[in-house]
């Protein structure tokens, strides 16, 4: 497996509710696809308030990826009443939210999945100290060395908290997990939050609450901004208390279910993908020991603190596409030569061989042709020629005592005669035994290590049988006969002869001579039945052994059979899955056409399958005693070796090689599909704003040694507004694009109005964390006053200007509208905000104020500069000593905007 050598920041990926869940175990997925494993400078942790079912996403070896125990953390409460007696909990409960119990969610809730946090957050606050402690250590070089990955020399941990902000577990838990991580950082680290807009979400059943959900985050979010040393929140979590004086996140993405382009992503399970994508990129994105990353750059980008109409622009989207080979048709071509292969090659049902002269040279081999070649090398002689049994009588005398001497010699080697015909088929036995046996496994592996191999075994081994079983019974039909006859045959007459020549009248010695003679001539026929009947039972017994032993072949065979059908049926199987994703139309994907596959394809010949396979010291017949993952596994691996010459071309080899003008085009389309994936209104924000909004490009490459540094390939890659950065992923068929984009403020975003909407729908349930924030301010701006704030602003000032003043908490305005008894001077309002309506309501008073302000800056420059400069000044140290009450702060800060905006048109300020 390619591994690129990648330099990594102590991470930790925390996900939240089931968005979380899944895309923490998606994330998971690419490093192990890439590195086989999870590097031990990244650590995963999923809190939810739900068990998730861990079976739906595998590595590219098939095994599954899961959580492991200690990734994962499931919040479960049973009777959550007693828990809002507590005083710490009681000051944010909201008084209309049912206490019911938390083990299958948070129902949508936000302050019930809250809620669940704080009953749990003993061991929440532990295992989030415990990951960032973890990957804080992990700095030796030797570790690093050896897990093929570099350690970056800048301080700091990167924390990625991931949700939704529709649901209840994750809008519900992630500003608390942001406050307590932030306690174990340093200012060094970053804390990026991602969390998923409701649209994808809204089509579900059971997501009345989406849009409001969403709406109330973000405007908590919004809020937390403000968060400084002078400006803290403190939270009280029963077991400690946290002070929070920096905002929760360094940065906040938000990821929507359309991009600008009008491209939607329509189910959730897409958009995690796309979303572990990016975060698989982010999390590699520093290039160097000593570089910045994504975090560090959006940080950068972030410290200016601009707003635009009095709003954050702290908020990004990403994109992402990737520009592919067409490995998938790779992995079809391959896996359908698979499928042949097995069926025509290993499978095949029709044997390729004259199985007959098979069968035929094979009983020849092993001398089992005809029962009487069989038959005769059971009792072939060691000295040559065959065994023959013989009855001898010597030297013995012919008189009366014949016939008790003769009997007695009978006797006696009749013993030795039966045991030495035993040990002479013994032997034989064991020579043809041993030779049957070399014969058939020798046989076997030339037999099966060929194309259809197993087709031919398997009908040779079944006529075999037959013709072995014709054998058997055909000595063992021999056999009953020779014993039949060895018991019919009498030795008793002969006896009697010699009886009567012995004890004849007058005895004769010829006589008895002669029929101890045909005595003998009768024993030696009645010993050569005998041998014959022993060796027809040995030959039965060969015959018996040779049948086990087919039988063992024809076991081994089925085996086979069974395990290569196995391997078919997966094939099959893997075929359908991988042909079945080709069809699914991931719009992000773009695959370049211009490879001529065919051209490429490799010959696939069950020879040069067995060849490789031989090579490597190996015989099909071992497949028998294997498991059929593990055949399979052996004949993809040929497979993989057979395509190398096709799979181990690189995207960026095929795009150097190829003419300019396609790669360009090719490269502007992964542009165009990585827009990033929300939509806003650009008219909302101001055009002398504009500027505000910026793009990160970062390119996901095999190594840092990439082609896509220089000329041509460099010139043709979209870029957006600045360089582009490159991470090294070590998919050499990949050319990914991570596009982010930056500096958009909320109330732009396609979608806000409606999410207001249901927010302040009275009949959804409470939309907030805590019961005193409904009153935190609005998303969406006022509208457009037509410049009435900026004179307003204006004559706020100081000398020269003082046309509206504060006397006494009531604002007055000089105007020639006042009647000659209020001294030239109007009452506006009671406060600031009244008095900014009733200026705006009143049209001609606007004109004539905009007038005068003008005048006065005209008639002295660096005079009306300078006053307006510490006006600022004033007025922001007002807003940091929080000496700003919160009802006007947004209009104060809006006012600041419009004085800016003043002295920048009037060329005052370079």
């Amino acid at each position: 497996m390619s591994r690129p050598t990648v330099v990594f920041r102590p991470t930790v990926v925390i996900g939240l509710g089931g968005t979380g869940y899944e895309v923490t175990l998606k994330l998971k997925k690419r490093f192990i696809d890439v590195y086989g494993y999870v590097p031990e400078i990244i650590r995963f942790l999923s809190i939810d308030t739900t068990e998730n079912i861990q079976s739906r996403e595998k590595s590219p070896d098939g095994t599954k990826v899961i959580l492991e125990p200690n990734e994962l953390y499931a919040i479960s409460v049973a009777n959550p009443l007693p828990l809002i007696r507590n005083d710490h909990i009681d000051e944010w409960w909201p008084r209309n939210i049912p206490t019911s119990s938390l083990i299958s969610g948070a129902g949508q809730i936000r302050a019930r999945g809250r809620l669940a946090f704080f009953a749990k957050v003993g061991d929440i606050n532990g295992l989030i100290n415990q990951a960032i402690n973890t990957v804080r250590e992990i700095r030796s070089s030797k570790q690093a060395f050896s897990d093929n990955f570099q350690v970056s020399n800048r301080d700091g941990v990167e924390v990625f908290i991931i949700g939704s902000l529709a649901g209840g577990t994750g809008s519900g838990t992630f500003l608390d997990v942001a406050f307590l991580a932030r306690q174990y950082l340093n200012s060094f680290s970053n804390i990026t939050g991602l969390f998923v807009l409701p649209r994808v979400f809204a089509n579900l059943p059971q997501t009345h609450l989406v849009k409001s959900n969403a709406y109330g985050a973000l405007k908590e979010i919004e809020h937390f901004w403000n968060l400084s040393p002078s400006n803290p929140l403190e939270i009280d979590y029963g077991i400690t208390k946290v002070k929070a004086d920096r905002p929760p996140f360094d940065a906040v993405f938000l990821m929507d279910g359309m991009n600008k382009n009008g491209t939607v992503v329509s189910r959730p399970n897409d958009l995690q993908n796309l979303i572990a994508d990016g975060l698989y990129i982010q999390i590699g994105s520093q290039i160097g020991l000593d570089a910045a990353n994504v975090a560090d750059n959006i940080r950068a980008y972030l410290a200016t603190g601009e707003k635009v109409r009095g709003r954050n622009i702290n908020y990004c989207s990403f994109g992402f596409a990737t520009l592919t080979l067409p490995v998938q048709q790779y992995e079809r071509m391959k896996l359908e030569d698979t499928q042949n292969l097995l069926k025509n090659e290993l499978m095949a049902t029709t044997a390729n061989i004259d199985v007959d002269s098979e069968i035929e040279r094979f009983l020849q081999d092993c001398k089992l042709g005809e029962a009487t070649t069989v038959l005769d090398s059971l009792t072939e002689s060691d000295r040559g020629g065959q065994i023959k049994p013989e009855f001898r009588i010597g030297e013995m005398k012919y008189d009366r005592t014949s016939l008790p001497t003769i009997k007695e010699l009978y006797k006696r080697q009749l013993d030795q005669m039966e045991q030495r015909t035993a040990k002479d088929l013994a032997m034989n036995f064991h020579r043809l035994e041993k030779a049957a046996t070399a014969t058939i496994l020798d046989w076997l592996e030339r037999s099966l290590n060929r194309p259809n191999g197993l087709a031919s075994t398997l009908q040779f081994v079944n006529i075999l049988y037959q013709k072995i079983d014709e054998l058997q019974q055909n000595v063992q039909r021999k056999s009953k006969e020779a014993q039949s006859n060895f018991s019919t045959l009498k030795l008793e007459p002969q006896e009697e002869k010699i009886k009567e020549a012995s004890e004849a009248w007058f005895t004769n010695k010829n006589t008895i001579q002669a029929a101890c003679q045909r005595y003998k001539e009768r024993a030696d026929q009645k010993w050569r039945i005998y041998l014959h009947w022993k060796r027809c039972d040995k030959a039965a017994e060969l015959c018996g052994m040779l049948r086990n032993k087919i039988e063992k072949i024809q076991e081994q065979c089925q085996r086979i059979h069974s395990n290569l059908d196995k391997v078919y049926r997966d094939v099959e199987q893997n075929y359908a899955e991988v042909s079945r994703q080709g069809n699914s139309d991931n719009p992000f994907i773009h695959t370049i056409q211009r490879v001529d596959l065919e051209s490429k394809r490799p010959k696939v010949s069950g020879e040069d399958f067995i060849r490789w396979y031989r090579e490597k010291s190996q015989s099909l017949t071992n497949w028998s005693e294997k498991k059929a993952e593990d055949v399979k596994d052996e004949i993809l691996a040929f497979m993989e070796e057979t395509y190398r010459p096709l799979t181990s071309m690189n995207v960026e080899q095929v795009l150097a090689d190829g003419n300019p003008e396609d790669a360009g085009e090719d490269l502007q389309q992964l542009g165009k599909l990585a827009v990033p994936l929300w939509q806003y209104q650009d008219s909302e924000i101001p055009a002398k704003q504009q500027h505000v909004i910026t793009e990160f490009y970062y390119y996901g490459v095999e190594s840092n040694n990439t082609i896509f540094s220089n000329p041509p390939l460099s010139n043709r890659l979209p870029k957006g507004k600045g360089n582009v950065s490159f991470v090294p992923t070590g998919e050499p068929h990949k050319l990914t694009l991570f596009r982010i984009e930056i500096g958009v403020p909320l109330f732009t975003l396609n979608g806000m109005k409606d999410m207001e909407l249901a927010y302040l729908d009275p009949d959804k349930v409470f939309k907030h964390l805590h019961r005193n924030w409904t009153n935190l301010a609005n998303l969406i701006p006022p509208e457009d006053d037509g410049g009435a704030l900026r004179w307003f602003a204006l004559a706020l000032a100081p000398n020269p200007y003082s046309l509206i003043v504060n006397q006494k908490r009531q604002y007055f305005v000089h105007t020639d509208q006042a009647r000659k008894l209020e001294d030239g001077i109007l009452l506006l309002g009671d406060d600031r905000r009244s008095a900014f309506k009733a200026f705006k309501n009143n049209v001609s008073l606007v004109k004539e104020i905009a007038q005068k302000v003008d005048e006065i800056t005209h008639e002295d420059k660096e005079k009306a500069r300078f006053s307006l400069e510490s006006h600022i000044k004033q007025i922001n140290e007002l807003i940091k000593n929080n000496k700003v009450s919160l009802p006007i702060k947004e209009q104060v800060e809006l006012e600041i905007q419009e004085i800016d905006s003043y002295l920048e048109d009037l060329d005052v300020i370079s």
